[in-house]
């Protein structure tokens, strides 16, 4: 199944951080990664209190690949750089394709990226079975459906993760903000807490 990879990142030394930035992406794409969302800025609150400084959403053939990579000479020798710069929390989830559907590399895409905890299962089934018609609807699709968060660095420990992938951030809060979805939304919010926001892809 394919994997990503989701940082939140504080910056504390830029100098020392863009030593890091500069290197990482010969590390990771040598495991096959290609960068969904990287930056500063990039986010936009659209429930809850979440608004990371920096993130970063990064794909993954399987969670072996990931790993693999995270755990890897050249990126160990990486993270402590960027350990020693910036403070955050990291996490790893399992996506629900077989393996990442993409013929080219992303574009500049929109994604709505959620971390929710369910408080009533069967009013949150009557959510789940409506939304996937309103995403599909507005052109986006799930990269990642109610994963349990694999903590890597931080204390950052999500139950249910959620990324949807929309050709852009335009689309994606048109789908957001859709009448169709905004009813369903409420569904949601009766059943489950939770932080959702917007990121800018590259």
């Amino acid at each position: 199944m394919s994997a990503y990879v989701i940082g939140d990142i504080k910056v504390s030394d830029p100098d020392t951080y863009a030593r890091y930035a500069a290197g990482v992406p010969a590390s990771s794409g040598a495991y096959g990664c290609r960068y969904l969302v990287r930056g500063q800025d990039r986010c936009e609150i659209a429930e809850g209190g979440w608004l990371p400084e920096r993130l970063v959403l990064a794909e993954y053939q399987d969670m072996a690949t990931v790993k693999a990579w995270y755990y890897s000479p050249e990126y160990t020798k990486l993270r402590e750089i960027r350990q020693s710069a910036s403070t955050g929390n990291l996490i790893f989830a399992e996506g629900i394709d077989p393996e990442p559907v993409r013929d080219k590399e992303p574009e500049a895409g929109g994604y709505v990226i959620a971390d929710i905890e369910i408080t009533d299962m069967d009013t949150y089934a009557t959510y789940r079975a409506g939304v996937p018609d309103t995403i599909a609807a507005h052109g986006g699709r799930f990269l990642v459906r109610g994963a349990e968060g694999e903590p890597a660095e931080g204390d950052w420990a999500p139950k249910r993760v959620v990324v949807i992938e929309f050709e852009s951030l335009e689309r994606a809060k048109a789908w957001y903000h859709s009448p169709e979805y905004s009813e369903l939304k409420k569904i949601r919010q009766t059943a489950s807490s939770g932080n959702v926001i917007f990121a800018a892809g590259i």
